[in-house]
C-alpha cells in the first residue's frame, strides 16, 4: 500500500510540475497594433472604417497556406453594445485572414475599446474554427478584399525585387 501511495505521489508530483511547460515557447494571440498606421479605408453614417497598412503580412507560422493578415478598426461615433460581455465600445479591432486566390475572408479575433481607449472585450477564433466567406461581387467587403491583396502583392514584389539587388 505504500509502494502505491508513493507512486501515486510522485504522478501528481510529475504532472503539477510539468503544468505550464507544455506551452513554453509559444505565444499568444496577436495584439493589436500600438503603433498602427490606421488608413482611413471609408465613412459609414455610424462608424468609419480604417485598416493597418504595417499589418498587412503573411504569416507562415500559422497555417500551411500563407493567408494575408489585416487589423481593421470601426470606430463608432456612439457607444456600442456587446452582446456578449454587455460593455460598452467605441473602437472595435478586427484581424482578418484573407485567402487572396479564392477572395475569401475569416474574422480571427475580435477587440473591443470604450473611448478611453479601456479593453472591453476580446474574442479570438483558433484557426481550426475560422469560417471563411466570399463577400459578394462589386461590394465594399469585395473591394477590401481586393485592395488587401494588392497591398500584400505589392509588398511582395518589393521585397523580391530588394533580395535580388542583394
Amino acid at each position: 500500500m505504500s509502494r502505491l501511495r508513493l507512486t501515486l505521489i510522485l504522478t501528481a508530483a510529475l504532472c503539477l510540475g510539468a503544468c505550464g511547460k507544455y506551452d513554453d515557447g509559444t505565444r499568444g494571440p496577436d495584439p493589436v497594433p500600438k503603433d498602427a498606421q490606421w488608413r482611413s479605408y471609408g465613412d459609414m453614417p455610424d462608424f468609419e472604417v480604417l485598416a493597418d497598412i504595417d499589418s498587412i503580412t503573411h504569416n507562415v507560422r500559422d497555417a500551411d497556406d500563407e493567408y494575408t493578415y489585416v487589423w481593421m478598426l470601426q470606430h463608432f461615433k456612439q457607444d456600442q453594445i456587446d452582446g456578449v460581455s454587455k460593455g460598452k465600445y467605441r473602437k472595435k479591432y478586427m484581424r482578418q485572414a484573407i485567402h487572396c486566390p479564392s477572395g475569401r475572408m475569416a474574422g480571427t479575433a475580435v477587440e473591443m475599446r470604450d473611448e478611453e481607449d479601456v479593453q472591453v472585450a476580446r474574442y479570438d477564433v483558433p484557426g481550426y474554427q475560422w469560417e471563411f466567406e466570399t463577400p459578394s461581387p462589386d461590394t465594399y467587403g469585395a473591394d477590401f478584399v481586393r485592395q488587401v491583396c494588392k497591398i500584400m502583392a505589392d509588398k511582395e514584389a518589393k521585397q523580391a525585387q530588394e533580395s535580388g539587388k542583394s
